[in-house]
């Protein structure tokens, strides 16, 4: 019983760890090498801001091969519909 809650305690700690030192750079890097992974295109087609009921929401592509993540502070992707701090604004001209 001593051992399975040691293990507990190591895989609780090293998620917390995970989760504290997850930087902006490395949740969106991960999207974007998703991105990459689903649609062939560059990585560079993606970019990031923070989200009004996420942490960020990452946009990557145009048109038909656009793909939005909204992840968490511990970067998991969240499902569901964006809310209007989310949504990208199209300019007003």
């Amino acid at each position: 019983m001593a051992g399975l809650i040691g293990l507990a305690a190591v895989l609780g700690y090293r998620q917390g760890w995970i989760a504290a030192h997850l930087t902006e750079s490395m949740a969106i890097e991960t999207y974007a090498t998703r991105y990459m992974a689903e649609t062939g295109a560059r990585a560079a087609d993606c970019s990031a801001v923070p989200g009004g009921e996420v942490w960020l929401v990452i946009r990557c592509g145009t048109g038909q091969d656009r793909r939005v993540y909204r992840v968490n502070r511990f970067g998991g992707l969240v499902t569901g519909q964006p809310v209007d701090g989310d949504r990208m604004k199209e300019p007003s001209t």
